[in-house]
């Protein structure tokens, strides 16, 4: 028989050999401790619900990141069961365990494999796909990350200008998170958003204020993209006030302009279109190929991938996602 519980630090080396062996041989997080650590552990816990036995074999493992500090929604990530005789259902187990754990609140996940939504919805856990935005620098004529059958029609953007409105790149002693943002799940905290962008160990975020009247509105992180000798601009997070961004994509798209981006996107769920086209941002037809933004760059694939995410919650009109959320903006 297997014992299904949360694991902790000593069960680390156990987890990320797990990892090489059942997941992918030679994965980041099955070589990489420091990275490891930063994404999971969690004082004297490792956010991994592991299936063990008396002899501390693994067979199974779901990991899960907390976005806040007390009672908080988690990102489940890096599901993966071997069989076992006893547990024919183990996956399912891990699973349940999970969703039922009162130490958390809402479980969330995104970047699900397209042949678990069926799963999901059997057990009554919302499922869709995030869209996908961009804004295109209209200075390029050749791109190499970016894809385009027809520029003119994308190109014609007018942007809404409002001086009321600033857009100001933050360091972390100039982080302000007192302002209206967290009507929405997941919930986010200071803590967590420190962690995450400031202090991440392998990746440079760049994040910014935008203050209306002077006045924090809203935060927008960003992350830059290197394709060879190419680059883009990638919005991964995004708190606060949506109607902001029709007021500040001009200044995003100056910061195209200044660094020679062949376009910033924006990977989201629970954000309105017809805002996002005030913004001046074109929406990803995933069912076409006119204009492809890939999404894989380990190695480089130049194709719309559709990025598939469940959320065990009912009200989902309150659900936002973005790119960075739960494991989906790490090392490869």
């Amino acid at each position: 028989m297997l014992t299904i519980r949360f694991s902790k630090t000593v069960d680390s080396e156990n987890i990320m050999k797990f990892i090489h062996t059942y997941w992918k041989e030679n994965h980041i997080l099955s070589k990489d401790k420091r990275l490891f650590l930063y994404e999971y552990q969690d004082n004297e816990m490792i956010n991994f619900v592991v299936a063990i036995d008396e002899k501390n074999n693994i067979y199974g493992i779901l990991g899960f990141i907390k976005s806040s500090n007390n009672n908080s929604d988690i990102w489940a990530a890096m599901w993966k069961v071997i069989k076992h005789k006893a547990h024919p259902m183990l996956g399912i187990e891990l699973l349940e365990f999970l969703r039922n754990a009162k130490e958390y609140n809402r479980l969330i996940c995104s970047g699900i494999n397209s042949k678990t939504i069926a799963l999901y919805r059997y057990l009554g856990i919302y499922t869709n796909h995030l869209n996908q935005y961009v804004i295109i620098n209209k200075k390029i004529q050749n791109f190499n990350i970016l894809k385009v059958e027809d520029i003119a029609p994308i190109k014609q953007i007018h942007f809404k200008e409002n001086s009321q409105y600033s857009l100001t790149k933050i360091k972390e002693c100039e982080l302000d998170f007192n302002f209206a943002s967290q009507k929405y799940i997941p919930f986010k905290d200071k803590k967590y958003f420190v962690k995450r962008y400031f202090n991440h160990p392998m990746y440079d975020y760049s994040v910014y204020s935008i203050n209306k009247k002077e006045t924090l509105s809203s935060l927008i992180v960003t992350r830059e993209e290197v394709v060879n000798n190419s680059k883009f601009l990638r919005i991964v997070d995004y708190l606060g006030d949506e109607k902001d961004l029709v007021y500040i994509a001009r200044y995003l798209y100056k910061i195209i302009l200044d660094n020679d981006y062949e376009y910033i996107d924006f990977i989201c769920f629970g954000f309105s279109e017809k805002t996002l086209g005030n913004a001046c941002f074109t929406m990803i037809d995933f069912n076409s190929n006119k204009l492809i933004a890939p999404n894989y760059f380990a190695p480089f694939v130049q194709e719309n991938i559709k990025i598939n995410f469940m959320a065990d919650i009912k009200n989902i009109d309150k659900l936002r996602i973005c790119k960075a959320d739960g494991d989906q903006d790490r090392p490869n």
